[in-house]
């Protein structure tokens, strides 16, 4: 009973799904046609032949002199059958292209992620057990302070010390870990630790709340009554309950992230998906943008739902609709 319900649930997300990114392939398409210059100039390049017979040859190998309506079906379907293009800037493969830069993204978002989860659950709990305390207070103004503050003046902040006053850390780049494990951590390390200090005050703050209303719940007082461990309460009854909310957190801000570290990117010179979008939409290479959005798109959903799921899995009184 219980897989048939996933089954059902999953078929009913995924027509949702549809739905979805039927929508955001409109507004990606229509919204970089919409934007100033002009992809076939940007292919020919500042020095090449802007004649207008050369302008037409490219704009028709581009499939760009076909009315608009016309070059989004033809978009579509060739999604359909994977093939989402070449670069209209190197010629090179969309897909590969895309593959490579969200490897990249990935290692820098689940290390950032990964020290922020393990961080944030035992110092959010900690602040809800001493709430009001003068603990309690130091960690709100800390994470409050690191939410306010943007995640880049951070990261200039460790570029200084580390780089330029103690000189033990390179300032951007990136290599590869399967190239040069040593150096790959090295450059790792900053912006990972940039853009997990936002993500942990995120986390600190939700699991503080969600854990303080639950520790006022009835269950928790009749466990207390019942002369239960104090480590048992809070680490196995209440984190467990936290847990089914805070996973969508997690799960959200994992979407959200996939394309949007363009600043932390940009900053560290970490060249994934986020700042490689943001690089494409300057140059008007329209199957890059377009892939990349959809790509980001079809993730956030796939994250979406894998996260619902995982909550029956932690809880099975949760019913899916």
């Amino acid at each position: 009973m219980r897989i048939s319900s996933i089954a059902k649930y999953c078929l009913k997300r995924f027509a949702m799904a549809i739905v979805v990114l039927f929508i955001v392939t409109i507004v990606v398409f229509a919204a970089i046609r919409l934007a100033p210059g002009d992809p076939v100039l940007s292919k020919i390049g500042p020095y090449g032949d802007q004649s207008q017979e050369n302008y037409d040859r490219i704009a028709a190998s581009l499939g760009l002199d076909k009315p608009v309506p016309a070059q989004y079906f033809i978009w579509i379907g060739d999604c359909l059958r994977g093939d989402f293009g070449v670069s209209l800037r190197n010629s090179a493969d969309v897909a590969g292209l895309i593959s490579q830069k969200i490897t990249v993204s990935l290692e820098l978002i689940l290390v950032a992620l990964s020290w922020a989860v393990l961080l944030s659950i035992p110092i959010g709990i900690g602040a809800a057990i001493k709430k009001g305390s003068v603990l309690d207070q130091i960690l709100t103004v800390l994470s409050s302070s690191a939410l306010a503050m943007p995640s880049f003046c951070f990261g200039l902040v460790l570029i200084v010390i580390f780089s330029v006053r103690l000189g033990i850390l390179p300032p951007n780049g990136y290599i590869s870990f399967a190239d040069n494990p040593r150096e790959n951590i090295r450059l790792l390390l900053m912006p990972a630790l940039t853009l997990g200090l936002f993500e942990m005050a995120v986390f600190t703050r939700f699991i503080r709340s969600e854990t303080i209303e639950i520790l006022n719940s009835n269950y928790i007082r009749t466990a207390k009554a019942k002369g239960l461990p104090k480590g048992k309460i809070y680490f196995k009854h209440a984190l467990k309950n936290t847990l089914v909310t805070f996973i969508t957190v997690v799960g959200s801000e994992l979407g959200t992230l996939l394309g949007g570290t363009i600043i932390i990117e940009q900053l560290f010179g970490w060249s994934g998906l986020g700042w490689f979008i943001y690089q494409s939409v300057i140059n008007r290479d329209y199957p890059v943008v377009q892939a990349g959005v959809l790509f980001v798109a079809v993730s956030f959903v796939i994250i979406n739902m894998t996260v619902d799921i995982i909550y029956t899995l932690i809880d099975p009184r949760i019913e899916l609709n």
